[in-house]
């Protein structure tokens, strides 16, 4: 849903049936290691990010990443760079 995929898009781009995908969505059925990989590539995420490597970041901030790792080494220097002098907000 974070990548605006429907369920056919996703099969299409992972190379699986749209059933197959559903099942495993829904929990009836578990992936495969070679269903993991498929899904990983079709959603052009890594593998950890699948099996829970990144459950502390929400929806939003696993998208701000996918978008940062895109940019060139020098931009993620300045972006992070900017983020490091926004004073943080205390809980």
């Amino acid at each position: 849903m974070a990548l605006g995929l429907t369920l056919e898009q996703l099969a299409e781009k992972s190379g699986l049936t749209a059933s197959y995908i559903g099942t495993v969505e829904t929990g009836r059925r578990d992936p495969s290691l070679s269903t993991v990989l498929s899904l990983s590539q079709g959603l052009g995420v890594a593998v950890s990010e699948l099996l829970g490597g990144s459950a502390d970041l929400s929806p939003m901030a696993m998208e701000a990443a996918r978008h940062f790792d895109a940019f060139p080494q020098e931009v993620q220097m300045a972006f992070l760079k900017l983020l490091r002098t926004i004073p943080r907000r205390r809980r």
